[in-house]
């Protein structure tokens, strides 16, 4: 209620405003009879004070503007002075210090009782709010009854729609919904937002935004809420209306379409959880413990909807590098879209992506994976790929293996950040017998200290590795004379004791020295994906 509301009451037809216009606007949610100067102790903000002029006698200048300015601060609504017999008038400096204070004074008469006034400012407040709740118990009514239903976001605003009579939105980027009903223009454009202060009737967080058309050259009106929620990150709701003001019972039924809202996506989240969970241990059984038996593979297979075509890959990651859940859903969300029928199954250092598909030529390769997440592997070094073989359905415990050993064998020797098994080789055999730390043993004693002691020249004779034993190429890729490369080469003969035109005693070094550069790169990769 407001002051201009309040004495165009009846029982203040004989009363009188002595300040004019001034804050009759100000809202009154509450009344108090002043018996103590200490406002700042029991009064609070769109109080109504009544008193006597009797309360002002004898006070100093100096008391009255510290207790007018202790009401100003608090937000006090206005000031009822009753008079008596002995006092008719109420003297110019109280006026005075109403005006410069602008706070309301209504002067009323003898005859008008503080139980009067009350009542008159109590009722239509407790009428208000009883109003205000019942509004709220009835449209927790109506939406239970379709919540019984299982209704989907749609139907969940289009009753709210119905119920409110005002053009809404509700936005789930997570889930891709973006429903509005009424008639919403596309070029509404933001021109001011402002947080709104909580009420005793609500408790979401509220923005009131400005809106403007551009075709339209119209102001129009939004109430935005942030509804809250661990399920599905960003949600938001919006309502709309030509005023910019929205009334108490317009509140308690969006009050009411945030729970159903957040009860719906605790329920959406609490069925994914558990599809999750049931899949992911059907992953489980199909990748980790595949069946001997071809016929419990089957009914596995058709249970995953994955037992349509012939042949069988998969494709996993380390995530072990990977801090952001976000960005572990995300990687695995692209990877389940590249086929359509697909399992995935998610370990607490890895999760694999499982393909069945039709032809041979249907399968990944490693250049889909490399354009698919080029701007991927720039921003997150630490992201590698294994691809399996394919496999038919017989050879299905194979593929989680095959995946495994490839990530085993990178995180220690890094070679690419997209791997087949082929890239791997004879190395395989090391891996899948956990014999990884026998590997070194491959690299000959005196080449380790080559890389140690003589770290140019064992670039160089790794390099003229890589050029095919090509001195001149060697000289080119090192921007050195052959002269020099001879020089050092025949340095690296002297050291190591071997002769570098002989095939035989080169394979071992040659090998030796890969693991070596491959050994280092992997180190270098794990520092640089874990910082």
């Amino acid at each position: 209620m407001k002051i201009k509301e309040l004495i165009a009451l009846d029982i203040f037809k004989t009363s009188k405003v002595l300040t004019k216009d001034i804050g009759l606007e100000n809202e009154v949610e509450s009344a108090m009879v002043l018996e103590a100067l200490d406002i700042e102790k029991w009064s609070k903000k769109n109080q109504l004070i009544l008193t006597s002029f009797y309360a002002f006698d004898e006070l100093t200048p100096q008391a009255l503007r510290i207790f007018f300015e202790k009401m100003q601060l608090i937000g006090v609504s206005g000031l009822i002075v009753k008079v008596d017999r002995l006092i008719s008038m109420i003297p110019e400096w109280l006026i005075d210090l109403c005006f410069e204070f602008e706070i309301p004074l209504i002067k009323v008469s003898q005859d008008l009782t503080y139980e009067k006034i009350m009542l008159s400012i109590y009722e239509p407040l407790l009428n208000h709010q009883s109003h205000v709740l019942r509004t709220y118990y009835e449209v927790r009514q109506r939406f239970t009854k379709i919540e019984r239903n299982l209704p989907s976001f749609d139907q969940l605003l289009s009753e709210f729609h119905l119920i409110i009579n005002k053009s809404c939105r509700l936005e789930i980027p997570s889930h891709r919904i973006n429903i509005k009903e009424g008639y919403l223009q596309d070029d509404l454009v933001v021109t001011n937002a402002v947080h709104l202060k909580s009420s005793e009737f609500t408790k979401n967080n509220y923005e009131l935004l400005t809106l403007f058309s551009h075709r339209d050259a119209k102001e129009l009106y939004a109430l935005k809420v942030q509804i809250v929620n661990r399920y599905f990150g960003e949600c938001t709701l919006l309502v709309y209306q030509k005023e910019n003001d929205f009334k108490e019972t317009d509140m308690m039924i969006i009050e009411n379409a945030i729970d159903i809202i957040q009860e719906k996506l605790q329920m959406e989240y609490l069925i994914k959880r558990e599809r999750y969970a049931r899949m992911n241990n059907l992953a489980d059984a199909i990748l980790q413990n595949t069946p001997s038996n071809l016929d419990e593979l089957d009914s596995l297979l058709n249970e995953a909807n994955l037992n349509r075509h012939t042949y069988y890959q998969a494709v996993a990651f380390s995530t072990k590098s990977l801090d952001s859940q976000t960005i572990k859903k995300e990687t695995l969300s692209r990877l389940r879209r590249m086929k359509r029928h697909v399992i995935f199954f998610e370990h607490h250092d890895y999760s694999v992506v499982l393909y069945n598909f039709p032809t041979r030529e249907e399968a990944l390769t490693k250049a889909d994976l490399l354009y698919s997440f080029r701007e991927t592997f720039n921003s997150l070094p630490g992201l590698t790929f294994a691809i399996s073989s394919i496999k038919n359905k017989e050879d299905l415990k194979e593929v989680l293996l095959e995946c495994l050993d490839i990530i085993r064998f990178n995180r220690a020797y890094y070679i690419d950040s997209v791997l087949e098994l082929a890239d791997i080789g004879i190395f395989r055999y090391f891996i899948r017998e956990n014999k990884m730390a026998e590997i070194n043993t491959i690299i000959p004693q005196k080449l380790i200290q080559l890389n140690q002691e003589h770290y140019e020249l064992f670039e160089t004779l790794h390099s003229f590795f890589m050029n095919n034993r090509n001195y001149k190429r060697t000289a080119e890729a090192l921007f050195l004379h052959p002269k020099t490369i001879r020089y050092r080469l025949g340095r690296v003969e002297e050291l190591l004791a071997i002769d570098l035109t002989n095939p035989l005693q080169l394979l071992n070094y040659e090998t030796g020295t890969y693991l070596l550069k491959l050994k280092k790169r992997g180190i270098h990769h794990e520092r640089t994906s874990v910082g």
